[in-house]
């Protein structure tokens, strides 16, 4: 049977439905959860998805994470929890749920996993010791490395750090991306504190800009997003302007382009 390829207004109406219902099952759970990242500035700035954009990030503090994973794991409905625990392909230091009557083929990775439409779920951490943001850091780059296709480490920018990208593209194509992954949650859980004075997403490719003081998520307001109202940190605009300096002035156009590679279709 010809696979038929949902088109991408599509694929982000079913990730749309994937974020409503997990909005519903927190609130109905007390689970902290907010947007983030692209979604976040998506919301901010043009009420909804970014036009060139086609995924949704959300995130949790680390406790509210794992009892989202605890209690959701058990619902039964069609979003599944993909994660490392879940299936042994996935080298995510965070979870996907996905619509299990969706299957997506990623066509940017020459390692990969099975999973359907998706939205990403990240946990943050509270830590004292700044070293670990590059720690983490390295160790993704490394993870990136083992399953990237050569194409996608040849940026372009400098033909000495395309060169040394190339080797150790070639040194790491043997290893596992879980290798990586495993040694990330190793330190997490290594040196990670409840009561630590900066708070992030370790291992993420915004490195320092991805960590703030503690207490910048603590406080929520609703905001709207595809004529919906999802929860996101009161302090916004300090958090997007962290990440992308004046983040409502548009990128150049031909940088207004989908930046994943990948296909879509419903399952029988």
């Amino acid at each position: 049977m010809k696979k038929e390829y949902l088109s991408m207004q599509e694929i982000k109406k079913i990730e749309l439905d994937i974020l409503k219902y997990i909005h519903n099952f927190c609130i109905k759970n007390n689970i902290k959860y907010f947007i983030n990242y692209g979604t976040l500035l998506g919301a901010i700035r043009h009420k909804g998805f970014i036009p060139w954009d086609d995924d949704i990030d959300i995130m949790m503090p680390r406790d509210e994470y794992e009892k989202f994973i605890n209690l959701f794991s058990k619902d039964d409905s069609i979003y599944k929890i993909v994660s490392m625990d879940s299936n042994k392909q996935y080298f995510n230091n965070f979870i996907k749920v996905i619509n299990s009557r969706t299957k997506i083929e990623d066509e940017k990775n020459y390692k990969t996993y099975e999973c359907g439409i998706f939205i990403d779920i990240f946990p943050y951490d509270k830590f004292n010791d700044f070293n670990i943001v590059n720690k983490t850091y390295n160790l993704e780059s490394f993870k990136l490395l083992t399953i990237s296709k050569k194409h996608n480490i040849q940026y372009g920018d400098s033909k000495i750090k395309d060169l040394i990208r190339l080797i150790f593209w070639i040194i790491l194509r043997p290893f596992s991306a879980r290798f990586f992954a495993k040694k990330i949650d190793k330190i997490i859980k290594k040196k990670t504190d409840k009561n630590g004075k900066y708070v992030g997403v370790l291992g993420e490719k915004l490195k320092e800009k991805a960590v703030f003081n503690y207490d910048i998520f603590n406080e929520l307001i609703e905001v709207d997003f595809e004529n919906n109202k999802f929860f996101a940190p009161k302090e916004y605009d300090k958090i997007l302007s962290q990440y992308y300096g004046d983040y409502m002035k548009f990128p150049p156009v031909e940088k207004q382009k989908y930046s994943h590679e990948i296909k879509a279709y419903f399952i029988d």
